[in-house]
Order: structure tokens, then C-alpha cells, then sequence
């Protein structure tokens, strides 16, 4: 199946994006029946999660490190990025666990020398305040990286950099942490690393997206959204779907599987009742960053 973006008018198609989607769905002791639909009568197609964001915006993959840049630095988004995120990495028993940070202060001693480091490998190091930190790079990197939330539980040798860079790569990575471990001796609030990934430059011209609008939070979704000129709101709805537009909606953590399938039932319950009785909607799509399902007006009425 293919994310086809002119198949289907943007205003006439919702995409449904979940983040641990794939997790809660092997969670789960039952699956309601409005997604239980989708994922038996809807075409599937796998996602690589380092680009899942603009594959259901745009049709195509584009690097998330440059698209979130438009949200952070809409005035610096030229020329080629790579995510350095501050995270926090706790070792236990050959697994890396990662764990939300603040950030790491732009004028903290840890941040001046990690920008003196990376300074001598010709590299901007951007820390923004909204936690997140960038790479400007002469060329994008022969190197394929992990996005950070592939890392929880993961041992090192399955989330290494990889590829004919991948030995620089690492070898950044250690320098990073042996720094940020340094300064933690007398900061204990100081993330354990910086974290790569997201590398690449957008293209010269603005990519059609495959629907009107996005609501939601995540900084790749709205970024991507501001570059393509589209309609954004800083939200995660839980109740109604807007014409034409990608809807991330997130998981509460501290309900089960079940009750947040559950809760997202009811909001793609209603949007099936549309896509088969009305016809402002012909497709509606239900993904996470690993998988979509794509299922049309034709295939929601069909028997099986």
C-alpha cells in the first residue's frame, strides 16, 4: 500500500497518528471493534519510525531533524541538521533505558565545551530551549541513526549509529558522554548524553501534503506542517476529527491498554460511521510509527 498523495483530495481523508500504537495493540487483552475494522479491512504498510511523521504528512520520507527545525529555528533551517537531543541513558544489565530531560542549559560549562568539541569537527551545536539540540553539517552523514524512542530497553548494539560513518559516529557519542559525565560530577541534573539522529536537509520546494491541517504536539509533525504552509493546532484532540487534517493523539500513561484503546474507539467509531454515510470523507487512516492502515469508503462496507 502506498500513502498516495493525490489519490484522494486532502480535504476528503483523516490520518489518525498514535505514538506506541504497536505497543499498546500487543498490550491490549481485546482491540475494539472500530480499530479492530482498520487494522483487518484496511490496506497496511509498514513505516520506518525515523520518518513515519512525514510519511503520513507527505507521501515521501523526509528527515526529521531538518522539519523540526522549522518549528524551533523558523528563521536557521537552510542547509543540512542532525538531531542532538540531551537524554538521560541508564545502563542496566546490557540495555539502554531513556529518559526525558529538560534539556541541557545553552550556557551551562557542559554546553560551552560540547559547542568547542563539536566546533573542531567543522559542526554548529544548537541547543534550543525547548530541550532539543541540533547539528549543522557540511554533508549529511553515510549513517543510519536510531530515533530516541527506539532506544528504551534496546542493549547498545542494536541502537549504535550504523553504516560506513558509523565508527565517527560512535566515536562522537562516547566524547559526549565522557563530557556530560564529567560535568556531572558537580551537576547531577545534566543529561547522560547526546542523542543523533534525524539527519538530512529539506528539499528545495515544498512538498503538497496530504491533508489540509495537523493537530499536535510533536515538534516533526509541526514543523513539517509550518514548512508546507498547512493549518496547525497545538493540540491533541479526543473527541471529533477535523476535515482534511492529521491528528495525533496520544496515549494517557496512566490508563491501561485497554482503556486507551478504548477512549480511541470512540473517536475513530464516529469517523467510520462517516467515511460509510457521508461523502466528506473517503479514507481514514489509523497509524503509529511502525505500520498505517489505510482503510477507504469501498472497503468499510465490504462483508468481510
Amino acid at each position: 500500500m502506498k500513502l498516495s498523495r493525490f489519490a484522494t483530495n486532502p480535504d476528503d481523508r483523516h490520518v489518525v497518528f498514535v505514538p506506541g500504537l504497536c505497543d499498546l495493540l500487543r498490550e491490549a487483552a481485546q482491540v475494539p471493534r472500530p480499530i479492530r475494522l482498520l487494522l483487518e479491512r484496511g490496506d497496511g504498510q509498514d513505516l520506518d519510525p525515523a520518518t513515519c511523521h512525514s510519511r503520513l504528512l507527505f507521501g515521501q520520507a523526509l528527515p526529521a531533524a531538518a522539519l523540526s527545525r522549522c518549528f524551533d529555528r523558523p528563521d536557521d533551517t537552510s542547509g543540512t541538521w542532525l538531531r542532538a537531543d540531551p537524554v538521560g541513558l541508564t545502563p542496566d544489565l546490557g540495555a539502554v533505558w531513556l529518559e526525558s530531560q529538560a534539556g541541557l542549559p545553552p550556557d551551562s560549562a557542559a554546553a560551552r565545551e560540547l559547542v568547542e568539541r563539536f566546533a573542531e569537527e567543522g559542526m554548529r551545536l544548537d541547543l534550543c530551549g525547548s530541550g532539543r539540540g541540533y547539528l549543522a553539517l557540511q554533508d549529511e552523514p553515510e549513517c543510519r541513526f536510531s530515533p530516541p524512542w527506539q532506544l528504551a530497553g534496546e542493549s547498545m548494539d542494536r541502537v549504535w549509529p550504523e553504516g560506513p560513518d558509523a565508527l565517527y559516529w560512535r566515536h562522537l557519542l562516547n566524547e559526549t558522554q565522557m563530557i556530560l559525565h564529567q560535568h556531572r560530577q558537580s551537576n547531577t541534573d545534566l543529561p547522560g548524553s547526546l542523542w543523533f539522529w534525524g539527519a538530512g536537509s529539506l528539499p528545495a520546494a515544498v512538498v503538497p501534503g496530504r491533508v489540509r491541517g495537523v493537530h499536535a504536539t510533536s515538534p516533526e509533525l509541526q514543523g513539517a506542517a509550518l514548512w508546507a504552509g498547512l493549518e496547525v493546532v497545538q493540540s491533541c484532540p479526543d473527541a471529533g476529527l477535523s476535515a482534511g487534517a492529521l491528528v495525533e493523539w496520544r496515549p494517557d500513561h496512566a490508563l491501561s491498554a485497554d482503556d486507551n484503546l478504548a477512549r480511541l474507539a470512540e473517536l475513530l467509531g464516529a469517523a467510520v460511521r462517516r467515511l460509510r454515510f457521508s461523502r466528506t470523507l473517503r479514507e481514514l487512516e489509523l497509524a503509529g510509527e511502525h505500520r498505517a492502515w489505510r482503510l477507504s469508503t469501498l472497503r468499510a462496507w465490504r462483508p468481510w
